[in-house]
């Protein structure tokens, strides 16, 4: 850097316009920027004098946490020389476990497993726990077995058209005696037999099944109900709701049209004999049933037959009361008259609830996903630790 001084006689003249002391322009502007003038007697520019030289640039970490109070515009910012941003006075996490740098907002899959490394004694704890947990309440809980029948509905393919297949020519007049010669099937109406309450009903009053069903509150020493309040001794309302919600399954396959009854209980040997049971009353209620509205069909159509004295009327009333008949032996006589059973109930020899394969790996993964989210969470607290020294 050149130092300009007073010009010597008999020198040159300085480059640049000079003021009425002789002293350059630009000289004069350095004097007011350093606050001295380098262009003086020696003892003023000496090395002392001279303006120290700037400080090295430090790297500053700037936190996001701190934000700036007001927004500015860049030109004003620029102008602003006196002052600088406020900078984070945090130190760095230690450890190459720990979670990215305080400028950073992302945390890598590196970052997440170091973490994962650094809590594994806690992950594999919790998921031997959870493990352990599935197991034990996979043993402790009571097996329950299901068996199942299987069932092809009854269904007569001239139930619809007995009557019109000689009757055809007749159903206008039939329906002047108030007859009707067309009747639907029976399959809607077994099905729904075999579900319904009065069936049920009377299933566990004939076996005596309140005991059975309600045994966590019947003593099988004293032979009387384990209750204080005697509205607590539960009804066959009770046992209907129970039996129907969790004991017995009716479906029907659309494909095959096959009806498909299980039974779950913790006997399998009870189990197999209460669907077969239930079949067999079935059918012995819609048999029942049958025949007696058979007889009271023919009873009515023997009555309308000496009313009338029209010859055709008589020929229709005579046909209807041959298939009443022919309805009434059937009835009697078919054992399987609503349902025909194609593979009976058997006792099954393994227990469908609970498995306890699947519950023990459904534990462990469970176990190991709150192992992971422990850690992270863990990790959490010992970063806010370490950013606040102070308050720990």
């Amino acid at each position: 850097m050149a130092v300009c001084s007073r010009r010597a006689p008999g020198s040159a003249p300085a480059r640049g316009r000079t003021s009425n002391r002789g002293i350059p322009s630009w000289c004069r502007s350095m004097s007011i920027a350093f606050a001295r003038s380098p262009c003086g007697p020696a003892s003023a520019r000496s090395s002392s004098s001279w303006p120290s030289p700037p400080p090295a640039p430090t790297r500053l970490v700037y936190s996001r946490y701190m934000l700036p109070e007001k927004k500015t515009g860049i030109r004003e910012r620029a102008r602003r020389t006196d002052e600088v941003p406020r900078i984070a006075r945090y130190p760095s996490p230690a450890g190459p476990e720990s979670w990215v740098g305080a400028d950073e907002d992302t945390v890598s899959l590196v970052d997440i497993w170091r973490i994962l490394v650094r809590y594994r004694w806690v992950i594999l704890a919790v998921m031997l726990l959870s493990t352990l947990a599935a197991g034990g309440t996979a043993l402790w809980m009571t097996p329950m077995y299901r068996a199942e029948a299987v069932l092809a509905p009854v269904t007569d393919m001239d139930e619809k058209t007995r009557y019109s297949s000689r009757l055809s020519e007749f159903s206008g007049i039939a329906a002047l005696a108030g007859i009707n010669v067309e009747r639907g099937g029976r399959k809607n109406e077994a099905i729904a037999s075999l579900k319904s309450r009065l069936l049920t009903q009377q299933f566990i009053h004939d076996e005596k099944l309140l005991p059975v069903l309600f045994h966590r509150l019947w003593d099988e020493k004293a032979q009387r109900w384990s209750v204080d309040d005697p509205e607590d001794v539960p009804t066959l309302w009770d046992a209907w709701k129970l039996f129907d919600e969790d004991v017995r399954r009716v479906y029907e396959d659309k494909k095959t049209g096959l009806v498909i009854l299980s039974v779950e209980w913790e006997d399998p040997q009870q189990a197999a004999s209460w669907a077969n049971e239930l079949v067999r009353r079935t059918n012995a209620m819609m048999r029942q049933r049958a025949a007696e509205e058979s007889q009271q069909s023919i009873r009515y159509l023997r009555e309308q037959l000496e009313k009338t004295s029209i010859v055709e009327l008589q020929q229709v009333l005579n046909h209807m009361v041959e298939a009443e008949m022919k309805e009434s032996i059937l009835a009697n006589i078919n054992e399987e008259y609503a349902f025909r059973l194609i593979d009976p109930a058997a006792a099954p020899e393994e227990p469908f609830r609970p498995k306890v394969a699947p519950m023990v790996v459904l534990g462990a993964v469970l176990g190991l996903m709150g192992g992971i989210l422990l850690a992270l969470f863990l990790n959490f607290l010992r970063l806010q630790r370490e950013a606040t020294p102070g308050e720990a």
